[in-house]
């Protein structure tokens, strides 16, 4: 069996965004979408597909030839070779839960290294894929069980030398997700500090939301390849943020948090005293 008959599992989206072109036509249902030759490969919070723009003539068969993985499936124009190449994820990430930045992080590592070795557009942001059940795309279908961790997929990159390292001060530019990672550092960092100055939760969130919102313009949309994240995106992370830093980073906990390192630090400055102390009483005798 092929993919094909996997892929309704693997596309998450609900009510997908379709489009002809580029050009988005608005939201509507799944069935609806499937009509349109492009779709919307993701929702917004969730990958479950790693999609790759590859802009040369061999979209079919690069990756066999770089030796990855095989895809999920690709979407070729059969007229010039261009397509999309598709990897599906056994476990989808999610892109705003802040208890677990590590997938997030590892996917945009992924999502990098795929780019570079499939030769890859670094600009595409999406959220339009091609249809591969439209007659205008030529579907290549991988089997039912290409269906891969990001542990697999990191694997193949890396027997290539082509996994990246994630650092948040060196920034995967050509990663979608990477956008949303380094977003979610500097809006973090910005944050912890902050917190407790808001004593009212909606001032709190909108003022986290404005600080987002003007680094993704400024940032965001200056350093990456695949330019600023959507608004609805921006959001997302400004509410994960704000959220949790209202939840745990209260007065009390800052409070409490002070008074253990005070205690932790007189502790310290107590022991340096006596050994200081000792050390004097051992060369005077």
């Amino acid at each position: 069996m092929s993919f094909e008959s996997e892929f309704n599992g693997h596309w998450r989206s609900r009510k997908p965004h379709a489009g002809v072109g580029k050009h988005v036509v608005g939201r509507m249902s799944r069935e609806a979408a499937l009509a349109f030759p492009y779709i919307e490969g993701n929702p917004h919070a969730l990958r479950s597909l790693i999609i790759t723009d590859h802009d040369g003539v061999e979209a079919d068969r690069i990756a066999e030839l770089k030796g990855l993985p095989e895809p999920s499936y690709v979407a070729q124009n059969p007229f010039t070779g261009a397509g999309h190449i598709v990897y599906a994820l056994a476990d989808p990430v999610c892109l705003t839960d802040s208890a677990r930045r590590k997938p997030m992080n590892f996917l945009a590592r992924i999502e990098s290294g795929l780019t570079t070795v499939l030769e890859g557009d670094p600009g595409y942001t999406g959220p339009l894929t091609k249809n591969p059940f439209h007659q205008q795309h030529l579907p290549l279908w991988g089997p039912d069980t290409a269906v891969y961790s990001l542990r697999e997929l990191a694997d193949g990159l890396r027997e290539l030398k082509a996994l990246p390292d994630y650092k948040p001060k060196r920034t995967l530019t050509n990663s979608g997700v990477g956008r949303n990672c380094w977003l979610f550092d500097d809006l973090r960092h910005w944050a912890y500090p902050r917190r407790t100055s808001f004593a009212r939760a909606d001032e709190w969130e909108e003022a986290v939301l404005q600080r987002a919102l003007d680094r993704n313009a400024d940032r965001v949309g200056e350093f990456f390849t695949r330019g600023p994240l959507a608004a609805v995106e921006v959001g997302y992370i400004a509410r994960s943020v704000a959220r949790w830093t209202w939840r745990n980073l209260t007065p009390a906990q800052e409070a409490k948090k002070r008074r253990e390192w005070g205690a932790r630090m007189g502790k310290a400055s107590a022991e340096k005293h006596r050994i200081d102390r000792d050390a004097i009483r051992s060369v005077s005798l």
